[in-house]
């Protein structure tokens, strides 16, 4: 067979992508397959202006622009390559898009194989070459209109003759010699419908002497059939007296056959719509069969659609059909096909084969395959393989692509002979196409649908007690939750905690440990029995008890029979500090169930009272009671970290600064304090004494930290802040949860590198508590950034009651003493001294020295007769927005 080239255009702005794309192509050996690479949107509009490609392949993702914008724009420039829309994600509701503003047809690029990319380019050429071609014919029909061809007639009622003129022989296909034609003639070339609509609208003429138009159908004596319209009026002399009928007649088959095919292909991708999205939208692959055979039939209007799967023994079985009324069903019939196992038909469909028989006798098929087909009442069929990839490992663990036919999709016609239409097999190939990929994907999903309930079914337990673990706990117990919120029930939680635990190990030896936990393990389970309570491991050594419908004095109820009977199973215990048997401690909670209550808060309240029996002495039972009080505050700050989460996402916070100025001549940098405001949806800006501590409590600094530096970072990148600028230097708080993030480093690094800004321009401050908690990683961190060429400051310098000797470990450049040491300073002599002392030592130290809360002229005099460095306050500079967002 000889090959054709298809020259192709591919629009793509990632290289890889095009490589994998151009490796798919040359392995298709059917055709010679061109490949042109335009990776921006102005080289790929231009190529496809200039009309010389076949098809074109159009990324969604084309840097700045997008396909979607260029497939518009070529659309409205009427460019005639027909452009395959393709994608990442496999998104529908971008594909369908596409289809709308008028692309061929559409791939995912997770799921292109050269099988799958040669039919779709294949087909997409064939296709639009008949729509081109029938453009063109809808053009020569507006030209032909304007010159139509009219034939004219006349009755005449008194002679009853009829007289037709030359155009009327032509119109109804009678031969050039023929002058004569009866009104029983012509009537009878019309079909039955329209010879009745002829007579009625003849009478009715007569009847109401009126006009008439109409369209009718006539068949010629060569037998095809034609299409008329027809202009009828009553004729009458001066007495107004009916003498006759004149009427012309206009041949309008080609408009009517154009109209025809137009409808017919837009019916076509109509269903062919229709059809994926239903099938993509079920992952039942029982549904995705019947979807297809029944859209199939409907549009065909064949006697019978049925999918054929292969069985592994090379036989096969209908797995689905739709049946015209009083046609053979086969559904669940075993066919075995001698043909299949006697020739290479299976390797031919795996290459895109696929059978058109139009008269199953003289189709050239072998014998016992006819015989067959006479069997099942056919005598015309439409077979296409519906092929799906099978990932498999090779020796070297490598993945291989395996195509398998997994079945067939075949239209039967069984009145008749049937001459199929090539937009009939156009549509039946695709929807092949669609039918392979949803069948593989509904049988993914189904495999992971049974590993995943095999893996539950495995994974809820835990494997030493035999209790319920976390996980399934945690899944559980939110089930519990809701039917409860359903029912405003009641609730209770008993944490419980092995006392002295790991002194227990240290002594006795993990396998003795172990043994310990199953003997509570079972202890725990032969106290709880009714069928709704339940019991999961939460931890090492700490066990869950969920009592639904309990009030807190049933649960406490419950909570003293477990600890009697752990203690009443006298496991010696040496080191622990209580008993010399082991025993545990309790903290028990309840709450009544609502939609708007907290399931984690009921867990904290339980495990608040677990930690206050452990520190009461242990061997004992914590009670905690949520008070509404409690839950409203908890209420109000889940709502506020939803807001923080919300303004990282949305650029929600705001940078502002305050000068930070120095107060001799000798200091020449001036520090600006990088400060971080929150908006409110209400619109309010306020201050971080109103969320950092719920931000600190809900682990929300890392991320805030990040945020602040990348946004600052930005903004001197924009303005060009660089060493340039010698007098400005940005100081930027950071919170202990970013220090003793391991990645946080690293991120500042990369932030420097990407805007480019010089690490001398940020002065990062940290409080002296964060850093006197953890002295070493805190010296660590600050070498490690001084390295790069930062600087730091200690802020908050007294308030943590550090002693000087941790200030010597710490290689900072500033020193902020803290406000209330500076506000008090006037009025009290003691504070003045520490306030001296701190100077002092910070010059000694040769660290330069801040002082803060700066708010009147007194107190900025006080602090000038002191020679302190630098001073911060509201009576220097107020807060001003540096950055509102990026």
């Amino acid at each position: 067979m000889q090959k054709y080239t298809i020259n192709l255009l591919l629009i793509e702005d990632n290289k890889d992508d095009f490589i994998a794309i151009d490796d798919i192509l040359s392995k298709v050996e059917s055709s010679n397959i061109s490949l042109d690479w335009k990776n921006t949107y102005e080289e790929g509009l231009a190529a496809i202006e200039t009309g010389e490609y076949d098809v074109c392949l159009l990324d969604y993702r084309l840097g700045e622009k997008d396909g979607i914008e260029l497939l518009k724009t070529a659309i409205e420039l009427n460019c005639q390559t027909p452009i395959i829309f393709i994608t990442g994600q496999g998104d529908r509701e971008l594909d369908l898009l596409a289809m709308k503003i008028g692309a061929a047809d559409y791939l995912n690029k997770l799921e292109i194989r050269e099988y799958t990319l040669e039919r779709v380019i294949r087909y997409t050429i064939e296709r639009n070459k008949n729509l081109i071609a029938l453009q063109e014919s809808q053009a020569k029909l507006q030209e032909a209109q304007k010159i139509p061809h009219l034939g004219n007639w006349e009755f005449n009622l008194k002679t009853q003759k009829i007289t037709w003129s030359d155009e009327v022989f032509r119109i109804f296909g009678l031969s050039g010699t023929q002058k004569s034609l009866t009104y029983a003639e012509f009537l009878q070339m019309f079909v039955p419908e329209s010879r009745k609509l002829w007579e009625e609208n003849m009478a009715l003429i007569l009847e109401k002497t009126q006009k008439c138009e109409c369209e009718y159908e006539i068949i010629r004596p060569d037998g095809t059939l034609r299409y008329l319209y027809t202009k009828t009026t009553l004729i009458t002399n001066s007495n107004l007296e009916s003498i006759g009928i004149f009427g012309t007649i206009l041949d309008i088959t080609k408009r009517q056959l154009a109209e025809l095919e137009v409808k017919k292909i837009r019916k076509q991708e109509h269903l062919l719509s229709l059809v994926i999205d239903r099938i993509h939208q079920s992952l039942n692959l029982e549904e995705i069969l019947e979807t297809t055979v029944e859209s199939v039939r409907e549009f065909l209007q064949c006697d019978r659609v049925l999918i054929y799967r292969f069985l592994p023994n090379g036989h096969g079985v209908v797995e689905k059909e739709s049946l015209a009324p009083n046609c053979l069903s086969l559904l669940g019939m075993t066919i075995v096909d001698p043909c299949f196992r006697n020739s290479n038909i299976l390797e031919r469909y795996k290459q895109g084969y696929f059978s058109i028989i139009h008269n199953i006798n003289q189709s050239g098929m072998q014998q016992c395959h006819i015989d067959m087909l006479r069997e099942l009442q056919v005598k015309a069929n439409i077979v296409l393989p519906i092929l799906i990839t099978n990932e498999t490992k090779n020796k070297n663990h490598t993945d291989n692509s395996e195509i398998n036919v997994w079945g067939l999709l075949i239209a039967h016609h069984c009145r008749e002979n049937r001459q199929w239409e090539i937009s009939e097999t156009d549509l039946l190939r695709r929807l092949a196409a669609q039918t392979a990929i949803t069948i593989q994907q509904a049988q993914l999903y189904q495999r992971l649908e049974k590993l995943n309930q095999e893996l539950e079914a495995i994974a809820y337990i835990d494997d030493l007690t035999g209790v319920f673990n976390r996980r399934h706990f945690e899944q559980k117990f939110k089930q519990e939750w809701k039917r409860l919120a359903r029912e405003q029930g009641l609730i209770s939680i008993i944490m419980l905690d092995i006392d002295y635990f790991k002194p227990y190990n240290d002594t006795y030896g993990h396998q003795q440990g172990d043994k310990c936990l199953q003997q509570v393990a079972k202890a725990i389970q032969t106290t709880v029995k009714r069928p709704g309570d339940f019991v999961a491991r939460y931890g090492g050594e700490e066990f869950v008890v969920v009592l639904p419908n309990t009030p807190m004095e049933g649960a406490l109820k419950v909570a003293e029979n477990i600890r009697t009977e752990i203690e009443a199973l006298k496991i010696p215990h040496q080191a622990s500090a209580t008993s010399q048997w082991v025993t545990s401690s309790l903290g028990v909670a309840d709450t009544n169930c609502s939609k708007t209550s907290n399931p984690e808060r009921l867990l904290k309240a339980a495990d608040t009272a677990l930690y206050n029996a452990k520190t009461s002495g242990r061997n004992r039972i914590g009670i905690y009671y949520i008070s509404m009080e409690s839950l409203e505050k908890q209420q109000q700050e889940i709502n506020l970290v939803t807001q923080l989460r919300d303004a990282l996402r949305e650029n929600g916070f705001y940078l502002f600064s305050q000068a930070i100025v120095p107060l001799h001549e000798g200091v020449q940098a001036r520090l600006y304090e990088v400060l971080l405001r929150f908006r409110y949806p209400s619109g309010k800006i306020v201050s971080p004494a109103t969320f950092l501590p719920v931000a600190e409590r809900y682990h929300l600094m890392p991320i805030i930290d990040r945020w602040v530096v990348k946004n600052l970072l930005y903004f001197m990148s924009l303005h060009k802040i660089d060493n340039s600028h010698r007098d400005c230097i940005f100081t930027v708080n950071l919170s202990g949860a970013s220090i003793n993030d391991s990645h946080f480093l690293e991120f500042i690094e990369h932030q420097f590198a990407c805007f480019e800004v010089p690490p001398q321009k940020i002065c990062f401050e940290i409080t002296e508590t964060i850093a006197i908690t953890n002295l070493d990683k805190a010296a660590k961190f600050i070498q490690s950034l001084k390295q790069v060429g930062c600087s730091f400051a200690l802020d908050d310098f007294g308030k943590g009651m550090s002693s000087f000797s941790d200030l010597t470990n710490l290689p900072v450049d500033y020193l902020k003493i803290n406000g209330m040491f500076i506000k008090k300073m006037e009025k009290d002599t003691v504070t003045q001294a520490i306030v001296e002392g701190i100077h002092h030592i910070g010059r000694a130290m040769n660290l330069k020295v801040i002082a803060e809360y700066i708010e009147t002229e007194s107190i900025l005099n006080k602090v000038n007769s002191l020679g302190i460095d630098y001073g911060q306050g509201f009576y220097l500079d107020k807060p001003s927005a540096l950055l509102f967002s990026v």
